[in-house]
């Protein structure tokens, strides 16, 4: 009978594990808003532990899978400058893969790396996966709705709901990018698919009630956000609280306000730009009528298009 010796790549990963076991759980000690785009909901902490434990009865079985889900998990918890260095770590021991690349873009994206992020999600279009093409395009229409270029955020989210149509985290950021921009009539849509898609979901519900505020229907909006402030039947606590509510508030005015500027902009359009006809040339004099320089003073005639008065000569001299 004799003794084996577990090889140094195993032990490696068991003392990774530990140290990511730790880690997390230090930061479900602390409540930050998860990862997401729009309204915000409560600490996904006690998701992240229960996942996380998951993740661990599974790290015999696959650990290159659990190294990747607890970097996910990270990133769930706003460890975004942690989760970023163990990409890296991660590429050096099991190589790259395009989840892990994605996780890789999306720390950028929130490490304030906006140009190498971009990078990174583009060249992860041309993967044969429609699903990891859809969550590149995802990372891109949040990529420029955080730079409030809403336009360019809409037509990514749109082509990432076209290539994943029932992936809830798109259709919420489609609708919230949306009313953003002030279109409420286009966030309509995939804000009721979400909602109907993922009932449960807190952030997708608020976007929901963020709507129909943003819309004048305060009626459907109170119903929804009582239900969402009452006890939940498998847990003590609410699934929103004040800070939740706040949020939504302060949200909703962001939204009226590209509304009315939208209102405003159609109901005031710009004059589109009057093309000045050119000024035809002078006919060249004939030699006969060219004075002669003994007799005359020679000037040079500077020939406007408009006709020069007194006020004009002013302006003129004295820009703006």
């Amino acid at each position: 009978m004799y003794v084996t010796t577990p090889s140094s790549r195993s032990l490696r990963s068991t003392a990774w594990l530990g140290f990511a076991t730790l880690a997390l759980a230090l930061a479900g000690c602390a409540s930050k808003p998860p990862q997401g785009y729009g309204a915000s909901e409560q600490s996904t902490a006690a998701q992240a532990q229960q996942q996380m434990e998951k993740a661990e009865q599974s790290a015999q079985a696959d650990p290159q899978l659990t190294y990747a889900n607890l970097i996910a998990q990270m990133q769930q918890a706003n460890q975004w400058y942690a989760s970023l260095a163990h990409t890296e770590a991660f590429e050096r021991q099991y190589g790259s893969t395009p989840s892990i690349r994605l996780l890789r873009a999306d720390a950028l994206r929130n490490t304030g790396q906006p140009q190498q992020a971009e990078k990174e999600y583009r060249a992860l279009l041309g993967t044969p996966d429609t699903n990891t093409q859809a969550r590149a395009r995802r990372g891109l229409g949040l990529l420029y709705a955080g730079q409030k270029q809403y336009a360019q955020a809409v037509s990514q989210l749109e082509s990432a709901r076209q290539l994943n149509p029932i992936d809830v985290d798109v259709l919420g950021d489609l609708a919230y990018a949306n009313m953003l921009d002030g279109r409420l009539s286009a966030a309509s849509l995939p804000i009721l698919q979400a909602a109907e898609l993922a009932p449960t979901n807190t952030r997708v519900q608020l976007n929901l009630a963020l709507y129909w505020l943003a819309s004048g229907d305060t009626a459907q909006a109170d119903r929804l956000l009582q239900r969402l402030s009452k006890p939940q039947p498998k847990s003590t606590a609410p699934v929103i609280d004040d800070a939740s509510l706040n949020t939504l508030q302060a949200q909703l005015l962001i939204v009226r306000q590209a509304v009315q500027a939208r209102a405003d902009a159609s109901d005031h359009p710009i004059a589109p730009a009057v093309e000045v006809p050119a000024v035809q040339p002078l006919p060249a004099p004939r030699l006969n009528q060219v004075p002669s320089p003994a007799s005359h003073t020679v000037r040079t005639i500077v020939i406007s298009s408009e006709p020069v008065t007194q006020n004009t000569a002013s302006s003129a001299t004295n820009p703006q």
